[in-house]
This record gives structure tokens, sequence and C-alpha cells, in this order.
């Protein structure tokens, strides 16, 4: 995480110290003649995004900045797989197929037939789909509609190669269902197929349709399980005093208890960061908890036969699920190509686990820093911080000077009205931003964005204060509406009253009665607020047999007024998961519009609704 943010802990008593005011960032020197580095500052000085933030230091740009593509409209056809990898042993595969009208480098999608046709407009385009290495059609001529999202097409892996670490590539055509038109379109994907494990280690893969983790091993009786992670970046020393200690009120079981389904050692240095008996037992525990590991190598990650060894280590663990290489390579302003080359080492020993990384800039050389990542992680933090002057060093912040822990945030900036009413606005732009970057540089399957809200207070830094579990709730929680598909908050042990929360946030959000809408169906946000709309953030996920609904409210006073959603589909009745507030709601007569009278400051609330088919009658909650 951010540099400024210093722990010390002392057997179970977490004391905080002061943080040090010198960042150590790379220098200029360190640029000169390095192939693959941002380009050097104008003299030699510390940066952070890029940026000075030294009173003596001149402000300049910093360059990196990624701005959307000029293109024209037209119709682009999007294909990728539903997941990272597939296994040799299974039989089934399935591709993502897009059809999206929009400004994209596509050919022009004619919306009317020719002159001599008797059709109707194109509303739908038909699609062909090879194996380009041996031209074996796998899907023949399947029609899907124009301008939609989601398609999933399947197709058989039987005559896939097995190769591991080579993906194979298949063509898609798709033309007008109207001959006359003469109109084709062609899009391309990669296929990876692996041999299966033999060594008892687990394999995690993406779900690119749907931007969830699932994981298979012998926890999961060798069944794939969809996962998502809520948990914390986890102090090593903590971890490492109580793991056999008799007299400690909490350990990694009390933290499983907890509702944390995963667990991210922070190593304290060194290119063998971890005593190796201790971490052994670590991951010997965590197999046992069923408590996922989500492995840090920031202070390794550019040195590949510290990469080997560790991974040596760790492969034939069932708890393993995923990689963390570079901790916000781009504020520190790391190698360009640096995340890349550690991508590729991990992914050519071990290309059964993702590889993630945190990015703290708010858009700075987004492409080269994330391209060594399958998860990128945010870690946004605008409670009790200001973001236009630097507490720490005495200077303004914009976006070409400062450091105010928060990278061209706005949280209670006088300049910035919209952020002084809501002060959680940064969350919310910042994780829908990466998605958006992505969307800019043609990405046709979309990294998943994790959350890292602040949950921690260094006294002396940049951020006054603990959050308070209000907070905490509502910027988790707001991530969750905005698109993040885990949520890992900095850092644990942490404040009692924030861990209350998160405990109680966790056992809900992880629960298989929430992930089956989170992580299997697609987010509709358009939903429409009467009252404080402006400060009401609402996302529904829509099933067959019901709705799940999470709303935050983030003003920090209470609102007396009567609140009414729409909602995308009627219901008929509703049920708190999370939230006082949440027994409140009553439903409007048509069953398409919930009320209530007030919300509390910054009330969060998670529902199931349940709603009525009309051949089959009231579909039952069923839970977990």
């Amino acid at each position: 995480m951010h540099p400024l943010v210093s722990w010390f802990f002392c057997t179970s008593a977490l004391i905080m110290i002061p943080a040090i005011l010198l960042q150590v960032h790379y220098r200029f020197e360190q640029f000169r003649g390095v192939i693959g580095d941002p380009p050097p500052p104008p003299v030699p000085i510390d940066l952070w995004c890029g940026k000075a933030y030294h009173p003596t230091d001149p402000s300049f740009d910093p360059g990196g900045e990624l701005a959307p593509p000029e293109r024209e409209d037209g119709l682009q056809l999007v294909v990728y797989p539903r997941y990272s990898f597939y296994l040799s042993s299974e039989k089934k595969g399935s591709l993502i197929v897009d059809t999206p009208i929009q400004r994209v480098s596509g050919e022009h999608f004619r919306s009317r037939t020719s002159a001599n046709s008797t059709r109707g407009p194109s509303t739908y385009i038909s699609i062909r789909i090879s194996n380009a290495q041996t031209s074996e059609t796998l899907v023949n001529w399947e029609t899907l509609p124009v301008n939609s999202w989601g398609n999933e097409v399947e197709f058989d892996l039987g005559s896939t190669p097995v190769d591991r670490g080579i993906s194979w590539l298949v063509s898609v055509i798709g033309r007008s269902p109207d001959a006359a038109l003469q109109t084709s379109y062609s899009g391309a994907a990669t296929v990876t197929v692996l041999p299966e494990r033999n060594d008892g280690g687990s394999v995690a893969r993406v779900d690119y349709l749907f931007g969830g983790i699932e994981v298979r091993s012998s926890l999961t009786k060798g069944e794939w399980k969809t996962i998502y992670p809520y948990s914390f970046y986890t102090s090593w020393d903590w971890i490492s005093s109580t793991i056999n200690s008799a007299t400690a009120t909490k350990n990694l079981a009390t933290f499983r208890a907890n509702g944390y389904n995963l667990i991210h050692p922070v190593p304290p240095g060194g290119t063998d960061p971890f005593n190796h008996t201790v971490f052994e037992e670590f991951l010997r525990i965590c197999d046992e908890l069923e408590l996922y590991v989500m492995y840090d190598m920031r202070h390794t990650y550019k040195n590949n036969t510290s990469i080997s060894a560790q991974l040596s280590r760790l492969q034939h663990h069932p708890s393993l699920l995923l990689y963390y290489t570079a901790d916000e390579p781009d504020g520190w302003t790391d190698p360009l190509n640096a995340t890349q080359i550690a991508y590729q080492h991990i992914n050519s020993i071990d290309p059964y686990h993702p590889v993630s990384l945190v990015l703290n800039c708010a858009n700075f050389y987004f492409k080269d820093y994330s391209s060594g990542a399958d998860i990128i992680l945010e870690d946004t933090y605008p409670i009790a911080v200001n973001t236009s002057f630097s507490t720490v060093y005495n200077t303004p912040c914009n976006t070409t000077y400062g450091d105010c822990g928060c990278d061209n945030c706005h949280a209670y900036d006088p300049a910035y009205p919209a952020y002084i009413r809501n002060p959680f606005l940064d969350i919310i732009e910042r994780t829908e931003n990466l998605q958006t970057y992505q969307e800019w540089l043609g990405a046709s399957a979309k990294k998943p964005i994790w959350g890292v809200p602040q949950a921690f207070y260094d006294r002396g830094s940049f951020w006054q204060r603990w959050p308070s579990k209000e907070e905490e709730a509502v910027m988790a929680i707001l991530r969750l509406n905005h698109g993040a598909k885990g949520i890992v908050a900095w850092l644990y042990p942490t404040s009692d009253e924030i861990e209350e929360v998160t405990s109680s946030l966790a056992k809900v959000v992880t629960a298989p009665e929430v992930t089956k809408y989170t992580l299997g169906t697609r987010r509709v946000t358009a939903l429409d607020v009467v009252g404080d709309d402006e400060l009401v953030d609402v996302t529904a996920w829509i099933r067959e047999e019901g709705m799940l609904l999470s709303y935050v409210y983030v003003g920090y006073t209470e609102y007396t007024k009567e609140v009414e959603i729409s909602l995308p589909e009627a219901v008929t009745a509703i049920e708190s998961l999370w939230g006082e507030g949440g027994k409140d709601w009553t439903l409007g007569g048509d069953g398409k519009t919930m009320r209530k009278r007030g919300l509390t400051g910054l009330e969060v609330g998670i529902l199931q609704l349940s709603r009525r088919d009309s051949t089959s009658g009231l579909y039952p909650i069923q839970h977990a």
C-alpha cells in the first residue's frame, strides 16, 4: 500500500508508530538508460505517480495518461473464452460473443436491408466459429442479436490440443442474415487447455463473463467453486506471532471464523521474505481451514530467481488461490515492463493460478503496468484526508504536482462541490475507470477489478483517523455496486469496530445465496430513485428465482423524506440480508417499486427479492 502507511506489531497488541515523512521513491538517476522506464523528469527529484511532491521541486506534466480513442461508430464482433483456461478433463468449452454497436474500430453496421430484400431491418448476425489451426468448424452459423453482450456459445473441446502454456486460436466470422447486404465481420480469440494437476495443488481461473474467480482442489472435492474474496491484507508479524501462541486471542482460526475466505500475508522484505518453517505451517493451517491465500511478492517480483524459488514451495498447496506481484508499481514508477516480465515468468512456471497487482495512480501508464496482471486492484483511500493540499509535504496536490495519499482524488475539496457532498465519489470513479480504460484499449475479455477499502489509521500521515464502521461498509459495498469482484482491505489487525462490520459483511457477501447473483449474472445499474437520488447508489442482479439489490446512502446526515426505488422487474417479497434499515422497505402495489420513510446516515442494505413467474408461481428464496 502507500509507503507512508507504517505499522509495528508487538505480540497480541497492535502498536502504531508515526509514519516516516520521507518517501523512498525512485530518483532520476535510476531512470537513466533503463529500457522500459517512463521518461525522466526535467530535474533529478523524487516522484509519486510521476509527479514531484517536495516543496522545493518544480511542477511538470508527468505524462503517461491514457485517453479515449477516436473511432467511428460500427459493429464490433468481440470474442473471448468464458474462462482463462480449461482443463483436459473438460469436454465442453464456451466462447462469449458480444455484438456492440459503439464507437469502435468495426465495420459499419447496416440496420436496414437492401432495396430488393423483403425482410425487415437487420437486428441479428449469424456467426461461424472455427479452429484456426485445424480449420475444423466448432459452431456453424449460430444467430445472435445485434448490440448484445454476454452471448455464450458452447463448443466441443475434444479436438483441441492440450499443451502447457500454449494457447490455440479460434476465428469467428459474422454476417448479416440478409445475404443481399453482403456485410461480413470477423473476430478471433485464444483458448487455453491445460493438463490436469497431479501434485495435490489447486487450480484457479478467471470467469470472463461475470468477472469471478473459481477454484478446484481437494478442498472443493474436485468441483469448481466460485469465490467472492472478502478479506484483508494481513501483517506477517501478526500471523507469525499468533500462529502457535496459546495465549493469542486472535489467530488464523478466529480470522476464518469471522467470515474472511482469503488471506493476503504482507511480506516483511528480502529476496527470501518468509521464514520457511513458519510459512509452511501457515499454509498447512490455511489448507485445513479452506482459507485461500493471495501470495504477495511485492519485494521480489523483479527477481525471477526469487520468484522461481517461492513458487516451488507453494504450488502443491490446495489453499493457494492467486499471486500478487507489484504493489503500486505506478506510484513507485517501476520500469514499465517489470510487471509483464514477472507475469510471463510466473505463467511459465504455474499457469494454473491468476496473477494480480494493485494500482495506486488515477491514470498513469495504465496499459503498461496492468499488462502484468489477470486481476487489477485499486486502493483509493478518501477518508479523513486532504486531497487538495498535502499535510505531509505542505504542497498543493493536482494533476501535475503533489502527493496527498489519494492520487487525483477530490474528496472534501472545495473546488469540487460534488465531492464535498459525496466524498466517496473517488471510489466509484476509480473502480469504473479501471474498467473503462480496458475498453479504450480494445480489451475483449476485461480483467476483473478488486477493491482495497481503507481500514487503517496511520498517525502523522495523510489519514487523520480510523474510518468508522459505517464508512467501512459504504466503501466496500460501493465497490460491489460498481463492479468490484473482490474486497481485500488494508490492513489486519484493524480497529475492533471495523473488524466487527467487515466480519458481518463478509459472511453475507461471500455466501452462495449472494454470489450466485454477484458472480452469476450481470449488474443492472439504471434504477430510478425518487428522493435524495444523488446520494443513493443502487445496483440489482436478476436471476430466474429473484433479485439481489444493494443500496448505499452516502450522506452523513439522516434523510427524513420518503425514498422510492423503481425495480427492473416486479417482485413479491423483500428479505433483508444485511443492514438495519433493510427491514423497513415495502413494496408498491404493482411490485415494481419499493419505498421507505427516511435513511440513516451512511445506510447500507443488501436485500433479496423474490418474484413471481407467470407459469411457475412464486420462486422460493433458497438459502445455502
